[in-house]
């Protein structure tokens, strides 16, 4: 983006998001930041802590994430990115959203799915933390743990940021 900074933050469990958000992060020249939360990494007892994910996610119990290096303040536009988690934003989003942190006044969000969930429901949710709208919204939809046409989609939304920035 030519004179406008742009902070990516998101969380990946299992590096889906996180390859949608550094593609992003290429093409918008962003700054980029992950969620850090150890509750619902990947490793011996992952697939304990994807049940746990779950359960934790139906019933709102938020996880305690490390510290964001950046301000979303400082920038721009923040583009928020998660994977959508029994219907809802993944709980380290939430705990982040919860946290109030202050935003600028262009906030942006990418989800990725499985397609069990609806995606507008989870960015609601978040519009509604945030208590501010999110105006554009990309969702991708995984298809045997890939995620189809990411790039072209990817490119598109940058192209749509980047033209009202």
């Amino acid at each position: 983006m030519a004179n406008s900074k742009t902070l990516i933050i998101y969380f990946s469990r299992t590096g889906r998001t996180r390859r949608l958000a550094l593609r992003l992060a290429q093409l918008l020249d962003a700054d980029i930041e992950e969620i850090e939360c150890r509750r619902y990494r990947l490793g011996l007892f992952g697939w304990w802590r994807f049940l746990r994910a779950g359960f934790n996610s139906i019933k709102g119990n938020l996880p305690r994430i490390g510290q964001l290096r950046h301000t979303p303040a400082d920038y721009d536009l923040v583009v928020l990115g998660t994977p959508i988690w029994t219907s809802y934003p993944c709980l380290p989003m939430r705990a982040l959203l919860d946290a109030r942190p202050d935003m600028p006044g262009r906030i942006a969000g990418f989800l990725t799915y499985g397609g069990q969930s609806e995606p507008d429901k989870a960015f609601d949710m978040m519009a509604e933390m945030l208590g501010q709208p999110i105006k554009h919204r990309l969702a991708i939809m995984t298809e045997d743990g890939k995620l189809p046409d990411m790039d072209a989609k990817a490119a598109r939304f940058a192209d749509i940021l980047e033209s009202e920035a």
